[in-house]
């Protein structure tokens, strides 16, 4: 992710440059107006966080959090068409529990799950929740700059309860559930236990949207086990990567499973910014397996 940290002070940095008025006089940076986000279709435009600029990476979390850190970036609007996209998919406004994964390890799953959370919230009458459910490789504790216990396996242990595993973020209505410990239970003991299913049950008369990330579909049999508490799933393909063998075991696993697929993410596509006058190393945006099987046979 050293590519959207280096992007993201470069963007600062023009945009001192463009605000000096001479050599040795400089101003003040003025960000220019950011676009206004996409809201719920039910709800009204006040409802609606505005977009704020550019943040200190000093507050404690990862720079690749986008949504958080440059919410006018073009990234960040990427991330409100997969709102966007997901919201109009729930037009009853049901609460709904999203599992993100992967294919194989490192596709950027647990950045693109935490960005959208961040996106969902800043809607403000939407209660977010994101839960790191990935216990053998868990990050969003130390993407997000927060403790990583008492989490979900704690609480699934008995050695926590719900609420003290329930953690505030830097976004008021964005909640955290870390990974947690698993001690000396296996996670598909904990995960297959009648307790994770009833905590999923309650959690949804308190959220609108929860976000899950879960360890990479082919390689573990987790997000099985958890996408059957889940209405759907997000796949999170990286482009010139993932293999597509790969990427199409892995839908016919979640296939199997009863498990309904609402789409895929496509990251790592690199394409210039004209605004900032520069690449970005980390361009999600949504579509349709069917249409990444039909560009994947164009190409």
């Amino acid at each position: 992710m050293g590519r959207i940290a280096e992007a993201l002070k470069k963007a600062e940095r023009e945009r001192q440059i463009a605000s000096t008025e001479g050599p040795s006089t400089p101003t003040a940076p003025r960000p220019e107006a950011p676009p206004e986000p996409t809201p719920h279709p039910t709800a009204a435009a006040t409802d609606v966080q505005p977009v704020r600029p550019v943040r200190s990476v000093s507050e404690g979390m990862s720079e690749a959090l986008v949504a958080y850190y440059d919410s006018s970036s073009m990234i960040a609007e990427q991330y409100r068409s997969l709102r966007t996209r997901l919201l109009s998919m729930n037009p009853g406004n049901e609460p709904q529990v999203l599992a993100v994964t992967s294919a194989v390890p490192r596709e950027g799953k647990s950045v693109t799950a935490l960005n959208l959370a961040l996106i969902l919230s800043e809607i403000q009458h939407l209660r977010v929740l994101v839960i790191d459910g990935d216990f053998r490789r868990s990050s969003l504790a130390r993407l997000l700059n927060q403790p990583g216990a008492p989490g979900l396996a704690d609480m699934l242990r008995g050695q926590a309860t719900l609420e003290s595993a329930i953690q505030p973020t830097a976004m008021p209505n964005l909640m955290f559930i870390p990974a947690g410990k698993m001690g000396d239970r296996s996670a598909a003991d904990l995960l297959s236990s009648e307790t994770l299913a009833r905590t999923f049950r309650r959690l949804q008369t308190q959220y609108q949207y929860i976000i899950v990330d879960t360890p990479p579909a082919t390689t573990v049999t987790d997000v099985g086990v958890i996408g059957q508490l889940c209405h759907a799933v997000v796949m999170v393909i990286r482009m010139n990567r993932t293999p597509g063998p790969v990427v199409r075991r892995a839908v016919r696993m979640l296939q199997v499973n009863n498990i309904p697929v609402a789409g895929c993410v496509l990251v790592g596509r690199n394409e210039r910014n004209t605004r900032y006058g520069y690449y970005y190393g980390y361009y999600p945006y949504y579509r349709y397996y069917n249409d990444y099987y039909h560009r994947e046979r164009e190409g």
